[in-house]
């Protein structure tokens, strides 16, 4: 009898940037010896074998975002998506495609699609694997990742200090008091200030919160609109419109056309491929001594 397969599905974008922040904050940066910048290729490393040797999974795939704001899916509908970001630190630039080298070598799959980001590639998968008959625990630091959230689907919130949030359908209405399809209807009304998502102008967390527990959902929100006060009544209805919008943007897909089979992401590797390239980035005997212990490798 098989063993129920275990997928690791990681947030490349999430896990790189946390892992330049949390090692540049002083100013300084690991470099090779040519001066190759590192520090977030080495920070990204040491998490992903963190959470390997936590969950032992049978499988590891790292979902990327592919398009520039200007290109996304999402600023189509909506041209003020995301228009707050600024170009990433000129140190992190060249990290983005040496990060994918180090993923590669571990035999783990990169994968994205144009016009899409990296919480499309982990619902679309996610959603597959568990219809499938698979655990799958995401690993990301994008709270909008919680509607992703099913009985075979866990997620894990990066926080600072390498600790992290779980969550699964009983954790996320034990700490949170809604469900996953309510995420979503929560940003619709409180909008994201970090995606430049508008929500509904005068709703904020907590009335947002309220307002859903209350009502369940935005479509019997607006179905009961006459139970509101007069003045929150008005806001809804004044930006209703926008608030679906808004509702829109937050929704990740979970249907894209990615080929992929599960087989491709087997996690076993060869790990003298592996110290060549940690070598090659001088990352260091400590780094290295993690692979020997390690019960994955293919040689």
């Amino acid at each position: 009898m098989s063993l129920q397969p275990t997928i690791l599905l990681i947030d490349g974008m999430s896990f790189l940037f946390r892992a330049f922040y949390a090692s540049s904050w002083t100013g300084s940066y690991r470099q090779t010896s040519s001066g190759v910048y590192t520090n977030a290729v080495y920070g990204f490393t040491k998490m992903l074998l963190d959470y390997t040797e936590a969950l032992s999974p049978t499988h590891v795939i790292v979902g990327w975002d592919v398009a520039s704001r200007e290109t996304l899916v999402r600023s189509e509908w909506y041209a003020g998506y995301k228009s707050n970001r600024v170009s990433p630190p000129p140190e992190l630039v060249p990290q983005f495609e040496l990060v994918k080298e180090v993923t590669a070598a571990f035999s783990i799959p990169n994968v994205g699609l144009p016009g899409y980001e990296g919480d499309d590639i982990l619902g679309t998968l996610s959603t597959r694997f568990a219809e499938e008959g698979s655990e799958v625990v995401i690993a990301t630091g994008d709270y909008d990742s919680l509607q992703l959230v099913a009985p075979q689907v866990a997620v894990k919130i990066l926080k600072n200090g390498g600790k992290h949030e779980h969550y699964t359908p009983e954790s996320l209405r034990e700490l949170r008091g809604i469900t996953p399809e309510q995420v979503v209807d929560l940003k619709a009304l409180q909008g994201d200030t970090s995606d430049c998502i508008p929500g509904c102008p005068g709703v904020g967390e907590k009335t947002a919160l309220k307002l859903i527990m209350e009502f369940g959902s935005l479509e019997n929100l607006y179905a009961n609109l006459h139970q509101c006060t007069a003045k929150l009544r008005e806001k809804l209805e004044t930006h209703q419109e926008q608030v679906y919008l808004s509702r829109k943007l937050a929704t990740i897909f979970r249907d894209l056309p990615l080929e992929l089979a599960l087989d491709e992401a087997q996690w076993a590797f060869d790990r003298q491929q592996v110290e060549q390239k940690f070598d090659e980035l001088e990352f260091g005997k400590t780094m290295i001594s993690r692979l020997a212990k390690m019960s994955r490798p293919l040689v």
